[in-house]
C-alpha cells in the first residue's frame, strides 16, 4: 500500500484512480486496465511453469492471471508489475512465450516493467521511487523507458551492489 500511495503522489495520479485493500479487486483493476495510459500494480506475484496462464497477481478478492489479461484491450503506454516473477515466461514450441508480462503486451500494452525473480521489499520499493522519479524526462522525451530503468539500477547499486537487490526488473516492449 506504501508503495502504490508514493507512486501515486509522484505521478500526481487522481485518488479515486488509486485500488488499494479491498478496492483492488479483479473487476476494479480490469476495468481501470482498459482506461488507463499508465498502469503500476504492486502487490504478489506467482509464476506457474506447470500453468503459464496461472500466473498472476494477488488482488484482494482473487488472483488476476495471465488468462484474465489476456480478455482485456489496453492501450497503456507503460506497465509496471512490481511484484515477484512478473517477468518469468515458459517458452513452448515455436518460441512462444507464456507468462504475465507477456499477457499484458498481447492485451496492448506498449512496454512492461516486470520481475524476473523474487524481490526484495525495501530494494524494490527504492528502485520504485528512483524509476518514477526519472519519469518526467521520459514524459519531455529526454530518456526513454530503458534509460529510465538504467538509471534506477545504477542508483540503486550504488547503495546495494549484489544484483539480487538491484537487477531484478527488466522492460520489455518499446523502449
Amino acid at each position: 500500500e506504501q508503495e502504490a500511495h508514493r507512486v501515486a503522489r509522484m505521478l500526481d495520479c487522481p485518488a479515486g484512480d488509486v485500488l488499494i485493500g479491498d478496492r483492488a479487486t479483479a473487476a476494479n483493476v480490469l476495468a481501470a486496465l482498459s482506461r488507463s495510459r499508465l498502469i503500476h500494480i504492486a502487490t504478489h506475484g506467482h509464476f506457474s511453469a506447470e500453468s503459464p496462464q496461472a500466473s498472476g497477481l494477488r488482488l484482494s478478492d482473487r488472483w488476476l492471471t495471465a488468462r484474465d489479461v489476456y480478455g482485456t484491450r489496453l492501450s497503456a503506454e507503460l506497465v509496471t508489475l512490481s511484484a515477484c516473477e512478473t517477468g518469468v515466461n515458459l517458452v513452448r514450441a515455436g518460441d512462444e512465450l507464456y507468462g504475465l508480462a507477456r499477457a499484458f503486451l498481447a492485451a496492448g500494452a506498449r512496454s512492461v516493467l516486470a520481475s524476473l525473480w523474487r524481490v526484495h521489499d525495501e530494494s524494490t520499493c527504492a528502485f520504485i521511487n528512483a524509476f518514477y522519479s526519472l519519469w518526467p524526462l521520459v514524459q519531455d522525451g529526454r530518456i526513454n523507458k530503458a534509460g529510465a530503468l538504467r538509471r534506477a539500477q545504477l542508483e540503486i547499486m550504488a547503495h546495494t551492489p549484489h544484483p539480487a537487490f538491484w537487477a531484478p526488473f527488466l522492460l520489455v516492449g518499446s523502449p
